[in-house]
C-alpha cells in the first residue's frame, strides 16, 4: 500500500471514528429527550425488516403500538416477526433485488388498503464481487437503489401514504466517497467494478432521490429524509468488511443504536432542515464531507429518469 493511500485511510478514520462509532452515539444521546410517542393507529412499512437495523426499527415501531408491514424475502423470518405481534404484523414476502417482486410487494401493500405513515427504505447490501440478478442488474445496485425507487414510486402513484407521512432512506456515510454519477450506476464491467465504491454511489443516489421526491411531492404534505445509521455491527459488515469489523468491533454500534435516527425521524418528522440534509444522530448534517463529491454533471431529476428507464426494461407481470 502506497503512502498516499495510507494517509487517506488514516485521515478518514481520524475524522469519523469517534463520531460514527458507539462512542459518538452514547455521547450525543446524553442530551436527547426521552421519546415517549405512542404509535397506535400508525402503519409503518420497513424493507429488510427481518434482521439487523431493519429488525430493530420494526421492533421499536411494534413496541410503541404501530401496525407493521415488513417486506423481506425470507418467509420463515417474516413468520417469526409476525408471531411477535400477530394482530399488528402483515408481512409481505419479496426479493427486493428483483423489479418484478418489488412491484408485487407494492401491489400487495396497496391492495391491503392500509395507508402508510412511515416507509423506511432500509434494505441494502455491500458486495465484494460482481453478481447479477435474474433480471440482469448488478445485485447491489438493484437492492440498494433501483428497487427503493420502484417501491416508493408505486406507493406514491397509488396515493398509498397517509397525510404527513415520512419516507426515510437508509443511506450510509459511505456516500461521502462518491458524487452523483450515472456512469457507475449498475456497473457490470468486472474490470471496473469495486464493491465498496459501488455501494457509495448507490448511497449517494439515495440522497439525490430524497431531493427529487421532496421537489415533486412535498406540496402533498409528505416528508422525505435520508439518514446515516453510523457504523453498526450488522450482518453486512460481518460478511463484507471483516477486517474493518475485526479492528473496530468493540466500538461498533448495536442494531438499535443504528436504528435510532430512523425511529426518531418517523416519530418527530422534523421540518427544520431542507431535503439536502443528511440526518445522523437526530440532527441534520452536510451531505458532503469532501468538496469533490459536489462536482457532478447529473441532477436528481436525471437520476429519477434513469431509474425509471431501467425499471421499464422489466415488463409488467
Amino acid at each position: 500500500m502506497d503512502i498516499a493511500k495510507l494517509r487517506k485511510i488514516a485521515g478518514f478514520y481520524g475524522r469519523f471514528l469517534v463520531s460514527f462509532s458507539a462512542i459518538g452515539y452514547r455521547a450525543r444521546a446524553l442530551a436527547w429527550p426521552r421519546l415517549t410517542a405512542d404509535l397506535g393507529g400508525q402503519t409503518w412499512a420497513v424493507t429488510g425488516a427481518t434482521g439487523g437495523i431493519g429488525r430493530a426499527i420494526a421492533d421499536e415501531a411494534l413496541r410503541r403500538g404501530a401496525t407493521l408491514v415488513p417486506i423481506a424475502r425470507n418467509p420463515d423470518k417474516l413468520a417469526a416477526l409476525a408471531a411477535s405481534a400477530p394482530q399488528r404484523v402483515f408481512p409481505v414476502t419479496a426479493d427486493l433485488s428483483l423489479v418484478r417482486e418489488t412491484r408485487q410487494a407494492a401491489a400487495a401493500v396497496i391492495a391491503a388498503g392500509r395507508r402508510i405513515d412511515v416507509l423506511v427504505n432500509n434494505v441494502g447490501v455491500l458486495l465484494d464481487d460482481l453478481t447479477l440478478t435474474g433480471e440482469g442488474f448488478e445485485t447491489s445496485y438493484a437492492t440498494n437503489l433501483l428497487n427503493h425507487f420502484v417501491l416508493t414510486e408505486a406507493l406514491l402513484a397509488a396515493d398509498a401514504f397517509a397525510p404527513g407521512a415520512a419516507i426515510i432512506n437508509m443511506a450510509s456515510g459511505g456516500m461521502y466517497n462518491a458524487p452523483l454519477t450515472l456512469d457507475y450506476m449498475g456497473m457490470k464491467d468486472p474490470a471496473k467494478y469495486v464493491g465498496v465504491y459501488a455501494y457509495a454511489v448507490h448511497k449517494r443516489g439515495q440522497a439525490e432521490l430524497t431531493r427529487h421526491w421532496h421537489a415533486q411531492h412535498a406540496a402533498r404534505g409528505l416528508h422525505f429524509y435520508v439518514m446515516h445509521p453510523g457504523w453498526a455491527d450488522t450482518d453486512g459488515v460481518k460478511t463484507s468488511l471483516p477486517n474493518f469489523r475485526r479492528m473496530l468491533r468493540t466500538v461498533l454500534r448495536t442494531d438499535a443504536q443504528g436504528a435510532d435516527t430512523a425511529v426518531w425521524l418517523g416519530i418527530t418528522r422534523p421540518t427544520s432542515a431542507g431535503p439536502e440534509a443528511f440526518w445522523f444522530d437526530r440532527a441534520p448534517r452536510d451531505a458532503h464531507a469532501y468538496a469533490r463529491t459536489r462536482v457532478t454533471r447529473h441532477t436528481p431529476e436525471d437520476l429519477a429518469r434513469f431509474l425509471a428507464g431501467e425499471a421499464a426494461t422489466i415488463p409488467a407481470a
